[in-house]
């Protein structure tokens, strides 16, 4: 068990070495100018691509697998180690090695989806800041195009409106350019909101109309999520209160009271 433990741990090492270091610049270059050629990547992917870039991690595919292998060689050591106090069998070792190697793909998860659930509020706040411009007497494609210029605060929706920006300055259209970039980055929201300004646009019908309807399903949504938060306020407060006096409770009266019937039952 030890040979097996020193075994692992020299190869979870190895391999947490080869995943953190970064591509060089030479190598950053080449790929800007010529795109890797799809044999110098593998064919299974451990997790999709944009949730890796959606996690904001700067890691590509391939090292990230490989600080999976390291993570479930490092757990199955550990388990290892623990087995020479412990009497355990190979299964739990198996079993470490199993959670080590899911335990980054978790986190990754759930990072992106906090990423994207950001981008996704910070969509109200520009609907809410176009719906001004309008009313101010902007058109809504020249307020757009005006908003999408400013940093949001969602490195997401940034990305998003930077690529639109970009796009714009070269004379692409500005909604159904919007609309392309944000359904490909996943913001349904944004690309909604893209899709009914441009549609209003083609028809000819008024688009402070669509605004308006967009902010109130929004300003809706953000309700019913807020209601949602502030019901499990209860039930975590409580949780805290237990974990907090519970301890005391049992010092103070529980133990004490016991120790008390035990002596009355003893004399």
């Amino acid at each position: 068990m030890t040979a097996l433990g020193a075994t692992l741990a020299a190869i979870a090492v190895a391999l947490l070495v080869l995943g953190s270091r970064r591509a060089s610049s030479v190598a950053r270059r080449l790929d800007v100018v010529a795109p890797p050629r799809a044999g110098r990547t593998s064919r299974w992917r451990a997790i999709h691509g944009t949730t890796l870039r959606h996690s904001g991690l700067r890691i590509d595919a391939d090292r990230f697998l490989g600080l999976k292998i390291a993570s479930g060689l490092a757990a199955a050591l550990v388990v290892s180690l623990a087995s020479l106090a412990v009497p355990i069998g190979p299964a739990l070792v198996v079993l470490g090695a199993y959670a080590g190697f899911i335990a980054p793909s978790l986190v990754v998860d759930r990072r992106a989806a906090a990423r994207r659930a950001a981008a996704e509020r910070e969509v109200a706040v520009l609907v809410e800041r176009l719906e001004a411009l309008v009313l101010a007497g902007r058109p809504p494609e020249t307020g757009l195009a005006l908003l999408i210029r400013r940093p949001t605060g969602a490195d997401l929706l940034d990305h998003v409106l930077r690529r639109t920006t970009e796009a714009y300055t070269l004379g692409a259209p500005l909604f159904r350019t919007l609309a392309a970039h944000a359904r490909e980055e996943g913001l349904t929201t944004c690309a909604a909101l893209a899709e009914d300004l441009e549609r209003a646009r083609d028809l000819g019908t008024g688009s402070i109309g669509v605004i308006r309807e967009r902010r109130t399903s929004l300003r809706a949504a953000e309700r019913t999520r807020s209601l949602e938060a502030a019901a499990q306020v209860e039930g975590k407060l409580m949780l805290i209160l237990v974990l907090c006096y519970l301890p005391a409770l049992v010092l103070l009266i529980v133990i004490p009271l016991f120790i008390g019937l035990l002596e009355g039952l003893l004399a």
